[in-house]
C-alpha cells in the first residue's frame, strides 16, 4: 500500500484538536513530510502529555486553536464548523479538511464506508468480520474508535479493504471522500447542537460522499428509511437495497435483501438465498437490518453465500449496544450505553420486549422525546433518570406516560442499585441502561458510562453472592 500525499501544494499544515484523531493526523502529516502546527484548547498542564504523543518537530500551541503560517488545516471531528476560527480560515483562503478526508485521500485501498444515525458501529464491525472470515483482509477504523489516519499508517501492505465508520462530525469537512462501497443505515434526529438545529445541513453532510461515487462503486441503501430511499437519485453508483419488509423495496430493485420477521432473504447477482435470522445469533429488527447491510457488502466483495452465513458463528456484538452484563435473582443487567439518541434507545426496547426498569438521561441535545416516551408504554415499569436531561425528561414524561413511575438520582451507581431494587419489587426481567443521550455531562464517553454501569451491576451480583 502506497501512502499518497493528498495535499502536495501545502508544506505547513495546522492540526486542530489533539484527541486520538488529531494525534493520528499529525503523524500522517509528518510521514508526508509536512511541517505541523498542532493546537488544542487544553491548558499548559497538558504540554508534556501531548508532546509525548506527537511526532518529533511538531510545533505545539495550547489554550487556543492556531493557524499560524499554515496553508491548510486538518480538524478533529469535535470542532463545530460554526467556530470563528473556521471563518478566519476562510478569510485567509486556508483549506480545511477532516482527519478522515486526509487519511482517505492518502491511500488507494478501496473503502467500505458506513454512514447514518444509528447502527453504524454494529454494521461496521459486522462487515469487517464477514469480510475477514470470508478471506478478504481488511482493517477497520474511523468513528468506531481507531482514526483512519492511524489505520493507514499501520496497515499491512496486503490489506484489501478499509471498513470505515463515518460520523456527521467527520464528514462536515470531507469534500472529496470517495468510498468504493457505501452503506447508509438510517437518518434520524441527532446532533442538533452541532448543526445548530439545521436538519438539512445534517442530512446533506451525511449524503455528501454519494456525489463523489462513480458507476464502478456501490451504494447499499436502507429502503425502509424515508430519507435514505431517496438517495438513489443522488449518485451514479450501482445500487443495492435492504428493507424491513419486501413491500419497502423499490419495484426496480435487482440486488436487495429484506426481512420478513423470521427469515432474511437475499438476491444478488442473479442468485437468491434465504436463512433464519436467529442463525445470526443477533436479536431485534434493527440488528436484522444491520446484518442485511453487511451481507450485501460481503456479496459485493464476491463472498459466497455459504461462507457469509457461516461467518456469523464467530461474530460478537460490539460492547455497549444491548450488551448482556450479568444476572441476579432473575434480573438481567443490559448495557445499551451507545444509545446516545432517542431513536437508538427505541431499538433496545423493541429488541428486549419484557418488563424493564429503564435508566435514561445525560446531555440534553434538544431532540424530540415523544416517540421514545410512547415506546416506553409497552414494557417499561419504572424509569430512573440521571444527568442534565432530568428536568425536561420528567416534565415531558408526566404529559405522555404519567402512569410510569419516575425516580431521579444523582449518579449512575445509585441508579443501578435503585433499578435492581425496583426490578425485584415489580418482577421486572431487565435493568437497562439505554440513556437516549450523550454522556458528556457526567462521563468522558459512552464507553466510560457503560463501564461504570457494568461495574455497578457486577458489584450487586458479587455483594449478594457473599451475603
Amino acid at each position: 500500500m502506497n501512502i499518497i500525499d493528498p495535499i502536495p501544494s501545502h508544506r505547513c499544515v495546522a492540526v486542530f484538536g489533539l484527541g486520538c484523531s488529531g494525534i493520528a493526523a499529525a503523524h500522517l502529516l509528518h510521514r508526508l513530510g509536512k511541517r505541523v502546527i498542532a493546537s488544542d484548547c487544553a491548558d499548559e498542564t497538558r504540554r508534556a502529555d501531548f508532546l509525548s504523543k506527537l511526532p518529533p518537530g511538531t510545533e505545539l500551541v495550547l489554550g487556543r486553536n492556531e493557524i499560524g503560517d499554515a496553508t491548510a488545516i486538518v480538524t478533529s471531528p469535535g470542532l463545530e464548523p460554526s467556530l470563528p476560527i473556521f471563518a478566519e480560515a476562510a478569510q485567509k483562503h486556508v483549506d480545511v479538511l477532516a482527519e478522515l478526508e486526509l487519511a482517505a485521500c492518502a491511500t488507494d485501498t478501496p473503502i467500505v464506508a458506513i454512514t447514518g444515525t444509528d447502527g453504524k458501529t454494529t454494521t461496521t464491525s459486522l462487515t469487517a468480520h464477514l469480510l475477514a472470515v470470508c478471506g478478504i483482509r481488511n482493517a477497520c477504523g474511523g468513528n468506531i474508535g481507531i482514526p483512519l489516519a492511524q489505520v493507514v499508517l499501520q496497515c499491512a501492505d496486503d490489506t484489501a479493504r478499509f471498513v470505515v465508520e463515518t460520523s456527521a462530525f467527520q464528514l462536515a469537512f470531507c469534500p472529496r471522500f470517495h468510498p468504493h462501497c457505501l452503506i447508509a443505515t438510517n437518518i434520524a434526529e441527532d446532533h442538533s447542537e452541532y448543526f445548530k438545529g439545521d436538519w438539512d445541513a445534517y442530512v446533506s453532510t451525511k449524503r455528501r460522499m454519494l456525489a463523489n461515487m462513480t458507476p464502478e462503486d456501490w451504494a447499499i441503501l436502507n429502503a425502509s428509511d424515508p430519507e435514505i430511499r431517496t438517495w438513489n437519485t443522488r449518485t451514479t453508483a450501482r445500487l443495492c437495497y435492504y428493507a424491513a419488509s419486501r413491500d419497502d423495496l423499490p419495484a426496480d430493485a435487482v440486488d436487495y435483501a429484506y426481512f420478513d420477521g423470521t427469515d432474511i432473504h437475499i438476491a444478488f447477482g442473479g442468485k437468491t438465498f434465504s436463512f433464519a435470522f436467529e442463525r445470526t445469533g443477533l436479536r431485534g429488527r434493527h440488528n436484522a437490518m444491520n446484518a442485511m447491510a453487511a451481507i450485501l457488502a460481503a456479496c459485493i466483495e464476491r463472498c459466497s453465500f455459504s461462507d457469509i452465513i457461516a461467518a456469523f458463528d464467530s461474530y460478537q456484538l460490539p460492547h455497549h449496544r444491548i450488551e448482556y452484563i450479568c444476572s441476579r435473582d432473575g434480573v438481567d443487567f443490559i448495557d445499551d450505553s451507545k444509545a446516545t439518541n432517542p431513536h437508538a434507545a427505541i431499538a433496545a426496547l423493541q429488541a428486549l420486549q419484557a418488563p424493564s426498569v429503564l435508566i435514561v438521561g445525560g446531555v440534553d441535545k434538544g431532540l424530540h422525546l415523544g416517540e421514545w416516551l410512547e415506546e416506553m408504554k409497552h414494557d417499561v415499569k419504572h424509569i430512573v433518570v440521571i444527568g442534565a436531561l432530568t428536568e425536561r425528561f420528567c416534565r415531558e414524561a408526566q404529559e405522555v406516560i404519567p402512569e410510569i413511575p419516575r425516580h431521579c438520582t444523582d449518579s449512575l451507581e445509585h441508579a443501578v442499585v435503585l433499578g435492581y431494587e425496583l426490578a425485584l419489587a415489580d418482577a421486572c426481567r431487565y435493568v437497562v441502561l439505554s440513556p437516549g443521550c450523550s454522556s458528556y455531562d457526567m462521563f468522558k464517553s459512552y464507553t466510560e458510562r457503560g463501564r461504570v454501569f457494568a461495574e455497578s451491576a457486577r458489584g450487586i451480583v458479587a455483594k449478594n453472592a457473599d451475603a
